[in-house]
């Protein structure tokens, strides 16, 4: 059960870069499938949000363990996709986080600072 998550989010395009971050944003996906085929998480999500005033548009979740997540990020060919999507999109991000199952072990490992 996946434990840990990494959200790879993004805004819009840069002014001028449309088609080419849209591009991207198509291929990304195949990168993402090859990832999971070779084990660096259990399973994705891509969503689109629709308007709301903010500034995040759409964003990748992956769900997984911590360490196998961490290692992710740190390959060079998660760094090339990171920097090509960073230089396409504005506000783009990565955020490591827990998902449900992740939670109850941060309080499992930490129940007695809550009593």
């Amino acid at each position: 059960m996946a434990t840990a998550c990494l959200l790879i989010g993004w805004n819009r395009p840069n002014p001028g870069q449309h088609k080419e971050g849209m591009s991207a944003l198509i291929e990304s996906r195949g990168m993402i499938q090859k990832w999971q085929k070779d084990g660096w998480f259990e399973s994705y999500e891509l969503i689109g949000l629709t308007a709301h005033g903010g500034d995040l548009n759409g964003f990748y979740l992956l769900k997984g363990e911590r360490a196998k997540l961490d290692e992710l990020r740190r390959t060079d060919d998660f760094e090339r996709f990171s920097m090509r999507l960073g230089s396409l999109f504005d506000r783009y991000g990565v955020v490591p986080g827990v998902t449900e199952a992740g939670i109850d072990k941060v309080i499992a490992r930490a129940g007695d600072l809550l009593k």
